[in-house]
C-alpha cells in the first residue's frame, strides 16, 4: 500500500449528494485521483446539516466504499463549508505608525488586519477570515503591499467572511463520528474556484457561479483578489419542485425530466416535442411538452440569474469582469443555461470544468461541473506545503478538540489565497 504521506482525501457534503474523493501525489507533484464514491444526501438542506444521524450515515457509506475500492485508508480529510449562513461584509481600519522608524512593518499590517476580528457581529456567528483588498498610506490609495513604505498613517479596506459557528461544529461532529479528523475546513466557493478558474481569469475579473442543489454560491475576483462572496438560497432543487408542481408529477419524475429533457431557454425548444410520463397508481400516462418544461425552468433560472446580476452590480465591478461569468456545479449542466445567463447579464459566459488545472490528473467521469467543489478541496490539500501534508497524521494526535476547531478557521484562507 502507498504511504499515507502521499494521500489526500476530501469530502463534499452537499444538499443533494455527498462525495468522497481520494488522490495520490505523484513524484512530479501532480495529484492523481484514484477513487471517488458518492451517495444521496438526506441530512442537508441548503448547504447546512439538518440531520446529524443521516449525514453521519452517508459519510460513513462513501468513506467505507472508497477505502474498499482503493485499498487505502485515510485519517484526515479536507471538507467544505457553505450554506446561506455564509456572508461577507466590507470594513475599513486604520492605525498611526508609531514604531520610531516611520516605516510600515509586517507587524503593523498584521495589527490592522487583526483589528477586524474585533468588530461586532451577530450572536452565534464567527469571523472566518479577513481578506485584504487594498491599503492607503498617507492618503496614497490603491496600495497592494504597504510593507517597507514610509508613512505616518496606514488604512486598509477589508472583505470579512462570516459564518455560523454551529454549522462548522456540526460538520466537525459528523466527520469525527466516522473516525476522521478535519485537516482543513474550506469555504466551498473558494474550493470550486481553485478547480475551475485560472489565475489569469482572477486577475482580469471573473464571477464564479456555483449552482448546487440547495444554494447558488457566488464569488467575484478582480486583480487576483477575492472581492465578494454571496449565497443565493435557491439551487437546482427548487427547479425540480417547480417542475413537480407545474407538471403534476412525482418528485423523482420531475428530477428526471429536468436532467434528461430540461432546457433553460424556451424559445429554443421544439414545440412539437413531448415526453410521456408512465402511469402511477392506476392513473393514465401523462404527456408533457418540452416547451412547457422549458418555460417552467426558465422562469426560475431567470430569478436566480437576476440575483447573480444584482450581486455583481453591488460590487461596482460589472464593467471590469474581463473573463466573464463561469457557471459550475450540477445546475451548470442545464442545456442553454449559459445562453440565458449571457442574455440577462450582458456578460460572456462559459461552463467551468474542474479538469482545467494542470496540477491534477482525473478522468472524464470526474471532469464534470458537479465535482468542482470536491476536486477543489483536493487541490486545496495539494497546495498545502509538503511538510504539512507529510505530517498530517502526527499533527492529528497533537491537536485537541478546541485547538482543532480554531485551526479550521485560521486555515480557511492561507497566505497563497490572500496574495495581492
Amino acid at each position: 500500500m502507498t504511504s499515507r504521506n502521499n494521500i489526500i482525501a476530501a469530502i463534499d457534503i452537499g444538499t443533494t449528494k455527498i462525495v468522497a474523493i481520494m488522490g495520490e501525489v505523484d513524484t512530479d507533484g501532480r495529484l492523481r485521483i484514484i477513487g471517488m464514491e458518492k451517495t444521496v444526501s438526506r441530512g442537508v438542506k441548503r448547504g447546512v446539516i439538518h440531520s446529524i444521524e443521516d449525514t453521519i450515515g452517508a459519510i460513513s457509506e462513501v468513506v467505507d466504499r472508497l477505502a474498499e475500492k482503493t485499498n487505502k485508508d485515510i485519517s484526515t480529510v479536507y471538507v467544505g463549508i457553505a450554506g446561506q449562513h455564509i456572508r461577507s461584509i466590507k470594513n475599513r481600519q486604520f492605525k498611526y505608525i508609531q514604531n520610531g522608524i516611520g516605516e510600515i512593518t509586517k507587524q503593523d499590517v498584521e495589527e490592522i488586519i487583526n483589528e477586524n476580528f474585533r468588530i461586532p457581529i451577530e450572536v452565534g456567528e464567527q469571523i472566518l477570515h479577513v481578506i485584504p483588498q487594498d491599503y492607503v498610506v498617507d492618503k496614497e490609495a490603491g496600495i497592494r503591499n504597504p510593507i517597507g513604505m514610509a508613512g505616518r498613517r496606514l488604512d486598509g479596506n477589508f472583505n470579512i467572511i462570516i459564518g455560523r459557528t454551529a454549522s462548522a461544529r456540526n460538520i466537525e461532529k459528523c466527520v469525527k463520528e466516522v473516525g476522521l479528523e478535519i485537516e482543513e475546513l474550506v469555504l466551498e466557493p473558494l474550493a470550486s474556484s481553485l478547480s475551475v478558474l485560472s489565475e489569469e481569469e482572477k486577475e482580469a475579473g471573473v464571477v464564479l457561479v456555483d449552482i448546487g442543489g440547495g444554494t447558488t454560491d457566488i464569488t467575484v475576483y478582480f486583480d487576483g483578489i477575492l472581492r465578494h462572496t454571496a449565497v443565493i438560497p435557491f439551487g437546482g432543487d427548487i427547479v425540480t419542485r417547480d417542475i413537480k408542481e407545474g407538471c403534476s408529477v412525482l418528485i423523482k419524475q420531475a428530477e428526471a425530466l429536468k436532467i434528461q429533457f430540461g432546457e433553460a431557454v424556451a424559445d429554443l425548444v421544439d414545440e412539437e416535442k413531448v415526453v410521456t410520463i408512465p402511469s402511477v397508481g392506476g392513473w393514465d400516462p401523462k404527456e408533457i411538452s418540452f416547451k412547457t418544461l422549458a418555460q417552467i425552468i426558465q422562469c426560475r433560472m431567470e430569478e436566480i440569474i437576476d440575483s447573480v446580476k444584482f450581486q455583481i452590480e453591488i460590487t461596482g465591478l460589472h464593467d471590469k469582469i474581463g473573463a466573464g461569468i463561469v457557471l459550475t456545479g450540477g445546475g451548470a449542466l442545464l442545456t442553454n443555461l449559459d445562453v440565458l445567463t449571457q442574455k440577462q447579464t450582458g456578460i460572456d459566459v462559459r461552463i467551468g470544468y474542474p479538469g482545467a488545472s494542470s496540477k491534477i490528473i482525473l478522468d472524464e467521469t470526474l471532469n464534470q461541473p458537479i465535482y468542482a467543489t470536491g476536486i477543489g478541496l483536493m487541490l486545496k490539500g495539494l497546495n498545502k506545503p509538503r511538510k504539512k501534508i507529510q505530517n498530517q497524521n502526527t499533527d492529528k494526535n497533537k491537536t485537541g478538540k478546541k485547538k482543532g476547531f480554531q485551526k479550521f478557521f485560521s486555515a480557511l484562507f492561507d497566505t497563497d489565497d490572500l496574495k495581492m
